[in-house]
């Protein structure tokens, strides 16, 4: 008889781990994948003593977003204690999903490599990773914005954006990782010649979790401008553009259902996990909210969180002048695209402060005493750098603005009331959102569904505009986020796969005409998606959203050509 087919998993758990922008959050699944357990620590609210304001220290240069990545090792060490005090029990779970903000990166130093290695179950994680494990105490977030000098040497290497964007999906992007490990070449040789290893942040968690260093996966390695999406290798002529000996500071790539390995001894120890806990390779956040989703085909994903997100599921993978193309996080052969919006959740705040004090409850009150298409009032708010289209400002037209006039060109410096402002604001994000998507080739299609998630997805009011400016019904997931339940699955899916290969006793061979082990959609697709339809598009609202869109499109053009000459001028 098989003994690891006799084993009862019934009370197995699965933890999955998404360390965001703003908060570090944990969820615990039964072996039924139902929510048993969540946690989640606030970086400028639980960690105050680092100083983050929205997750990032805001006395860094311009164009700088930086964090302290000790500050995300005491997260991961508070939101462990927490699970623990909720009652989890951590010797039940089986496997662990991890997930990062996308981009950002982690450089090592030599005695970083030693004490992740060799963690003591006496101390707390950031009383031995301290800024000392680090040769950059002060690390590149996903929203820096400071690399153009290093994003034109990147494209000008390797033969242009075009060369640039066939080979990694994507042309530079200033946020890119690879431009900021080549400004660190550039601008401080001293601190790249002494790293040992460059972790992105999803690969930085996988490593804490095994006590050494884990491999980059395939999906957060495509937002790198460095990885060569269709082979699935380091690109030597990226490498070469970037910065000398990278790829051995990089280490190989790897799928990102990949195991990274056992979870490190200092957590058995510690809180009791149990020694053959697996670790599954962490992904970029928004390749986990796509398999968090369990949603196939006729679907494009909008996220609305600190950064606004279009994703969308792609067979094959196209080259685009703007946008991403990106791995699959859970097929082998497909890819993901994703268009990335600076402006998001922030600047949807600051106009909340700004003409509804801090009130959402009036601000969303003010939204609705408003009509669809603002009377033809149509603003876009880039307040912070905007990445598509690299633009930046806030420009807003009336309802008889005429093309290049002088009110064209300057705006009006704010509406006439409060409300035509709350809604000049959403409506221009989204109307932004669906230009560009369509651009990058979405069409809608009989059956297609605009799933929306993310923290700024709640409001009734912004569902129906959203439906609206698509022309396609949209769906809301109910319960937690979507791209922590992502981790879980995979991390679910990391131990069914592992189960079905480990065994070669001969009851367990394959016989002729069984099954092979099942695809991930497959194994999940009993699993509530927990989708509803949440609002239907107004009839007549093409009509109304159509000209709007275009003129949207204008106002976001005006903008980066304003930018552009900016950002010459400012050229060293």
């Amino acid at each position: 008889m098989c003994h690891r087919r006799s084993q009862d998993y019934s009370n197995n758990t699965y933890l999955g781990l998404h360390l965001g922008t703003q908060l570090f959050r944990a969820v615990i699944l039964d072996s039924k994948l139902a929510v048993t357990y969540t946690a989640q620590i606030r970086y400028d609210i639980d960690l105050p003593e680092f100083g983050s304001t929205n997750g990032v220290l805001p006395d860094s240069g311009p164009g700088e977003y930086l964090a302290n990545p000790v500050m995300w090792v005491k997260a991961l060490d508070m939101l462990i204690d927490c699970l623990v005090k909720q009652g989890a029990d951590m010797h039940s779970v089986a496997s662990i999903g991890g997930a990062a903000q996308q981009h950002g990166c982690v450089f090592w130093s030599d005695l970083g490599l030693r004490r992740v290695c060799n963690l003591n179950a006496n101390l707390r994680l950031h009383e031995q990773i301290t800024e000392s494990a680090f040769e950059l105490t002060r690390t590149p977030t996903w929203r820096d914005s400071s690399t153009d000098q290093q994003v034109r040497e990147m494209e000008y290497a390797v033969g242009g954006p075009a060369e640039l964007s066939s080979i990694t999906g994507s042309r530079a992007y200033s946020r890119f990782t690879g431009p900021q490990i080549r400004k660190v070449f550039t601008q401080c040789p001293e601190h790249y010649e002494r790293t040992s290893r460059i972790s992105l942040i999803s690969s930085f968690l996988a490593s804490l979790l095994i006590g050494g260093i884990a491999s980059i996966d395939y999906t957060d390695g495509s937002g790198m401008n460095l990885l060569d999406i269709r082979r699935k290798k380091w690109s030597p002529e990226c490498l070469n553009a970037c910065a000398p000996d990278l790829a051995r500071r990089l280490m190989k790539p790897i799928p990102s259902s990949r195991l990274q390995g056992r979870v490190a001894d200092y957590y058995v120890k510690r809180w009791n996990f149990r020694p053959d806990c697996m670790v599954v390779a962490s992904a970029g956040s928004k390749a986990s909210e796509l398999a968090g989703l369990l949603v196939e085909k006729d679907f494009l994903m909008l996220s609305l969180d600190t950064s606004d997100v279009v994703v969308m599921p792609l067979k094959k993978a196209p080259c685009l002048e703007e946008g991403h193309v990106m791995c699959h996080p859970t097929k082998t052969d497909e890819y993901m695209g994703l268009l990335c919006f600076h402006n998001g959740a922030l600047a949807r705040r600051a106009v909340c402060e700004e003409v509804a004090y801090g009130s959402w409850q009036r601000f969303y009150k003010m939204l609705d005493a408003t009509p669809a298409g603002n009377s033809g009032h149509v603003a876009v708010h880039f307040r912070d750098r905007e990445i598509i289209p690299i633009a930046r400002g806030v420009l807003r037209w009336g309802p008889n603005t005429d093309y290049m006039t002088q009110e064209c060109l300057l705006g009006r410096p704010k509406f006439e009331t409060p409300e035509i402002e709350v809604r000049a604001v959403i409506e221009g994000q989204i109307m932004h959102h669906c230009a560009i998507a369509r651009e990058m080739g979405f069409h809608q299609a009989p059956d297609t569904k605009i799933i929306v998630v993310g923290e700024d997805s709640r409001s009734q009011n912004v569902l129906q505009i959203v439906a609206d400016i698509f022309n396609a019904p949209v769906y809301q997931r109910t319960g937690i986020e979507v791209s922590l339940l992502g981790c879980a699955f995979r991390a679910r899916y990391a131990f069914y796969e592992h189960r079905e290969s480990s065994c070669n006793c001969r009851s367990c061979k394959m016989p002729k005409g069984r099954k092979p082990r099942l695809s991930y959609a497959e194994f999940l697709q009993n699993v509530p998606s927990g989708l509803k339809l949440a609002a239907e598009p107004t009839p007549g609202c093409e009509k109304i959203y159509r000209p709007l869109i275009a003129r949207c499109s204008q106002i976001c053009q005006l903008l980066a050509a304003k930018s552009t000459v900016y950002i010459i001028d400012q050229d060293p």
